[in-house]
């Protein structure tokens, strides 16, 4: 199948090209740069081929995987929508107005996004739930995430995504977690979720979920050894989007193979 990659020039649109490369699946033909970017005009290698870096889709492909900001989702999705190509979505740190403009364009065209496109992270998705529903209120729960030092948002997805599921599975509001500590905190609040983000050298992505009560802690943790972990993932949302009807999808729905 025929992808772009929008962020071609970042850490992990590179990877994604890299990686598709090496998989006959794919055939990489367009490479997306912000215009701002001091390489727009200029070419990237990918595997024996040499692609334009350009500044947007200007034709259709199968699927487009991006790894931007929350702006540059914003501008590479209208450019979709426009040309009907299905859009895997890797950028994290989206402030409400730009989640609901995703939302929106999932009316029209397929889009798979996710937090963190590890099947791992999946996993410690679904067995944060269970856990923090079995242990029950008795057990303080603290959410760790630690990134390189280059990171723009914080806490990243993947920990807020984190806190969403042990949300849903506790019974809980926004209102019970806090980012950090600072201060005369005072005792711990019963049923308090507090997330911290560590930012240091060139860590790739580690999280790490402590549950703990009289006598125990129970720890989850995820640590990423190499961005292709992620970029194998979304080479695989964008495998599996071909031929979706318009909606939003999530790697569960990819991992799970659901049928739109």
């Amino acid at each position: 199948m025929k992808i772009a990659v929008a962020g071609a020039t970042g850490r992990m649109g590179r990877c994604v090209i890299d990686l598709a490369a090496r998989d006959n699946r794919f055939e990489v033909v367009a490479a997306i740069t912000n215009p701002s970017d001091p390489l727009a005009g200029k070419s990237i290698g990918v595997g024996d081929h040499v692609i334009p870096l350009l500044t947007k889709l200007e034709t259709p492909v199968d699927a487009l995987i991006e790894f931007t900001v929350g702006d540059g989702t914003v501008a590479i999705l209208a450019q979709c929508e426009h040309l009907q190509v299905p859009i895997i979505i890797g950028a994290t740190g989206h402030n409400d107005q730009q989640l609901a403009r995703i939302q929106e364009g999932a009316h029209l065209i397929p889009i798979v996004k996710a937090s963190n496109y590890s099947p791992g992270i999946q996993a410690i998705l679904d067995a944060a739930g269970n856990v923090a529903r079995a242990l029950g209120e008795g057990y303080d729960i603290e959410v760790v995430e630690t990134h390189h030092r280059d990171k723009v948002d914080a806490p990243s997805g993947t920990a807020l995504t984190i806190v969403d599921e042990l949300l849903d599975a506790t019974g809980k509001t926004g209102s019970d977690v806090i980012f950090g500590r600072h201060g005369e905190t005072g005792v711990r609040p019963r049923g308090q979720i507090a997330v911290h983000a560590i930012r240091q050298g060139d860590q790739i992505g580690t999280h790490e979920i402590h549950l703990s009560g009289h006598g125990e802690t129970v720890t989850l943790r995820h640590t990423a050894h190499s961005r292709e972990t992620f970029a194998s993932g979304a080479l695989q949302a964008a495998a599996w989007i071909e031929g979706q009807r318009p909606g939003f999808y999530t790697m569960r729905d990819v991992l799970g193979g659901k049928e739109s």
